[in-house]
């Protein structure tokens, strides 16, 4: 064959040359490859590390137009209470995305590309934000019915975020969050908001859990 003729008549050749001269040979005639397998390799090991660096982590909550200063032990408090054990493991929160429809700017230009990536890809379980950009998602169908989830009775004392999928079911894409919820108190927001799971959620049951215990212990009609 071709290919093993060639690597046979290179391999012949190497053997005539000095140290330096062999570097200078691969190099020249099989930078693409390496370059190639090097990138391949480097891939690799950025997922690896990703994956570690993740592996403890139980829930990945974003919250868009939030105050990223908030105390994001909320999280993990209300994890716990639901029953979920919380030795070892976190709660991943991004706060910093800004997304304002009214005059956007560069900045939230890459908010709507990394939040079509996350919501893609699956990695995004919780999401919170004011009512456009919610709005915006839920018209896409991007988060679960907690109607399937939660309990009519603490649903019951939700103010409830709904909307009509394309079969004309009336889902629960999300509940109100006002002053005096949790993700208030821990100084994420000072404005309403509304909080889902979303559809590609990865860490599925703990996203539900907690929504479930935030509905337990807070209701926005007191």
């Amino acid at each position: 064959m071709k290919g093993e003729g060639r690597i046979a008549k290179d391999l012949a050749t190497l053997r005539g040359l000095g140290k330096r001269e062999r570097r200078e040979f691969v190099w020249d005639y099989y930078k693409i490859p390496i370059l190639a397998l090097a990138s391949i390799l480097a891939l690799a090991a950025l997922s690896l590390a990703a994956t570690i660096g993740r592996g403890s982590t139980v829930l990945y909550a974003v919250l868009v137009n939030a105050d990223d200063t908030g105390n994001s032990a909320v999280f993990s408090e209300l994890l716990a209470q639901s029953g979920i054990d919380m030795d070892g493991k976190q709660v991943d929160v991004s706060a910093g995305y800004t997304l304002r429809y009214d005059g956007m700017g560069a900045s939230d230009g890459e908010t709507v590309q990394v939040l079509a990536a996350l919501f893609g890809i699956g990695d995004l379980d919780l999401f919170a934000a004011d009512q456009p950009v919610f709005d915006s998602y839920a018209s896409q169908g991007a988060f679960v019915d907690l109607g399937l989830f939660i309990g009519k009775e603490e649903l019951a004392r939700q103010e409830l975020y709904l909307y009509e999928d394309s079969n004309g079911h009336q889902a629960v894409a999300g509940i109100w969050l006002r002053e005096g919820s949790p993700l208030h108190r821990a100084g994420y927001f000072a404005e309403d908001v509304v909080i889902g799971v979303a559809a590609q959620a990865q860490n599925l049951d703990p996203a539900v859990a907690l929504l479930g215990q935030l509905a337990a212990v807070y209701s926005p009609k007191g």
